[in-house]
């Protein structure tokens, strides 16, 4: 009896330092998160203009069908419908009403089939070409009036143009029950007038009602070239945001020397996956900034344990979810500090990791059922690769063998109470101060994570601050040696094969991280795990082919973050001056390539141990001597 005293009274403070954290930290009502489309935005950069120039596609029974339906339903009346025939159906089309036909028969029509049909752009600027011919052009222009490109498509075939999970602004492809309703249509035009067995069809054309009009979103994204590691000295290095991204709105471009990402604004939802895969940083998320997130974080779990509660869950979940569809059990969600997202998949390994280095219990994922396949998939891959850094640490798990990070799907009915998971540590943060009174960890040492405002770590520095954190809470001796890691992983280090190596420094040069270094002193090449994301460009750069990519991770903070001697050499002294110009191993290198070459024969073979200035002087004098030589070469 008094210990369920205990636990109700627990129970109450927990709910109440609950309300007093959100209440503290978002206020009494929490702002909404700029949606995707938002015709009130603003000065908002990326902006979309529709007027209503609407294709349909699919098999010509569908498309007279629906053509009719949106003719006559008031909202559509506003769009200009044109049809294209991409699919036969003979079945569908012999025993479609007539009334389609003859409402529908002035609409301009094209045929194609479906290999023949290449669609791009996004909302207002929708490029679709057949056999290289601009069907808008074909379809809409009329005497000097040119028109380039559609502003809606509905795509109603089987196999979708478009096949991005995400696709475009303007572009909507119909469920299935949509798709059966038109069905029914197409052979019965009379429901058009009642609208009771077609309700699902009449909604979803409605939407394009909606789509007439100039319409403003954020640019989600922000790309930083200087420190992305996808592409140096014509190698192609990290491709993970391309993979990551469901709506294709990520490519290399092709530059003069190097290839470059870069983001169609246009096409992009901000779901952010992309930036929760890049390992560096260069992709950051503007709506808001991680750091904001994290300090939010931070103060969440500060005022919850101020108030008395213990035990809390930072739970992850959309900006719509509500407490009345949560998974979570009654007892659970009142230990739950959230943290409310526009896309799911905004959230990754590096925020979870810094979230229980803060002081959470158990981080928990919400997601919705919704959920794109690939979305999914990717918070699967960052669940994998977090539990892999902590089972490193024997943290994955309390005592007790409960998970410390749980992805969970939303479901109607909630599931029972979770078990009650071990704190990693009462204090918020190393190095936090203690209160008179004796309670652990408060106030806490705010800069410790972020840094200063005007000096914030990037994306890797932070991660490798929580990582040396979350290593002096291990219970047991770390690992000696570095555990596997998921396929991908931005975490390992290389292998050089020291007789081959000529120190000639060109995986230095493309290093994104300067995770490898030379030198400044003598001929060498260090190495530093920390900072290496396996990007690859190291191993495509080396021109003797000798290092070799080693995905893992090293638990152990002093092997991380100590720079390792991958090999050193005794510089080579010009012949002439004396100076140190290289190192032994590249010029003897330089020697056994070039013995056969026409200039480096006899004395000119000198100039090889010579540095760039008496090289270029013994060139000179040379041909003061015999002006004649250098037509000989």
């Amino acid at each position: 009896m008094l210990s369920s005293s205990l636990e109700n009274a627990q129970r109450a403070l927990n709910q109440q330092a609950r309300q007093r954290a959100l209440t503290a930290v978002l206020g009494a009502s929490p702002a909404s998160s700029l949606p995707l489309l938002a015709s009130d935005a603003g000065s908002a950069p990326i902006r979309y203009r529709s007027q209503g120039r609407t294709l349909l596609i699919s098999s010509e029974a569908r498309l007279r069908a629906l053509s009719s339906l949106m003719l006559a339903l008031p909202a559509t009346h506003s769009l200009s419908l044109s049809l294209l025939i991409s699919e036969q159906d003979n079945s569908a089309l012999v025993s479609l009403d007539e009334r389609h036909i003859t409402t529908s028969e002035a609409l301009p029509s094209h045929a194609s089939t479906r290999e023949a049909l290449s669609l791009s752009g996004h909302l207002g600027h929708f490029t679709l070409l057949s056999g290289g011919v601009n069907l808008a052009r074909a379809l809409l222009s009329t005497g000097a009036r040119q028109v380039e490109t559609f502003d809606l498509i509905a795509d109603l075939g089987h196999q979708p143009l478009n096949q991005a999970e995400l696709p475009p602004p303007g572009y909507l492809r119909a469920e299935d029950t949509v798709l059966g309703e038109l069905d029914r249509l197409a052979s019965d035009a009379s429901l058009v007038e009642s609208g009771d067995q077609i309700a699902n069809l009449i909604h979803w054309a409605t939407e394009f009602a909606g789509l007439v009009g100039s319409f403003d979103k954020p640019n989600y994204v922000n790309v930083n070239l200087d420190i992305c590691a996808h592409s140096s000295a014509g190698s192609i290095g990290c491709t993970r945001c391309l993979s990551s991204c469901s709506a294709d709105a990520i490519f290399s471009a092709a530059g003069r020397r190097n290839a470059h990402i870069e983001i169609d604004p246009y096409l992009c939802h901000g779901a952010a996956s992309c930036v929760s895969a890049c390992p560096t940083g260069a992709l950051s998320f503007t709506q808001p900034p991680l750091e904001q997130r994290l300090e939010q974080i931070q103060r969440l779990l500060e005022r919850y344990q101020d108030a008395g509660g213990t035990q809390p869950i930072l739970r992850y979940r959309l900006e719509s979810a509500s407490d009345r569809h949560s998974p979570l059990a009654p007892e659970d969600q009142e230990r739950c500090l959230d943290i409310a997202l526009d896309e799911i998949s905004a959230t990754g390994h590096d925020e979870w990791l810094a979230a229980l280095a803060l002081g959470a219990t158990q981080v928990i994922v919400e997601l919705p059922r919704t959920l794109p396949a690939g979305q999914h998939q990717q918070l699967e891959q960052e669940q994998r690769l977090c539990n892999a850094l902590l089972e490193s640490m024997q943290l994955a798990t309390d005592t007790q063998g409960s998970p410390r990070l749980v992805l969970i799907t939303e479901s109607a009915v909630p599931a029972s109470p979770m078990t009650l998971v071990s704190p990693l540590c009462l204090a918020l943060a190393p190095g936090a101060d203690r209160e008179e009174d004796g309670q652990p960890g408060l106030p806490i040492a705010r800069d410790w994570l972020l840094g200063q405002p005007d000096a914030r770590p990037g994306k890797r520095e932070r991660l490798n601050r929580v990582l040396d954190h979350l290593a002096t809470l291990a219970a047991a001796d770390l690992a000696q040696t570095a555990i596997e890691v998921p396929a991908g992983a931005p975490f390992g280090a290389i292998q050089v094969e020291s007789d081959g190596c000529t120190l000639c420094q060109a995986c230095v040069a493309v290093c994104p991280t300067s995770a490898l270094s030379a030198n400044r002193t003598s001929p060498a090449l260090s190495f530093t795990e920390g900072d290496c994301v396996q990007c690859g460009l190291c191993e495509q750069s080396c021109p003797e082919s000798v290092i070799t990519l080693t995905p893992g991770f090293s638990a152990q903070p002093e092997v991380r973050r100590e720079p390792r001697l991958l090999k050193q050499d005794t510089p080579f002294p010009c012949i002439s001056c004396g100076t140190p110009f290289g190192s032994t191993a590249t010029i003897t290198a330089m020697q056994t390539k070039l013995a056969s070459h026409a200039y480096f024969q006899g004395d000119g073979a000198l100039r090889l141990k010579m540095c760039s200035d008496c090289r270029v002087k013994d060139i000179w004098h040379e041909m003061a001597r015999n002006p004649d030589a250098q037509l000989k070469v």
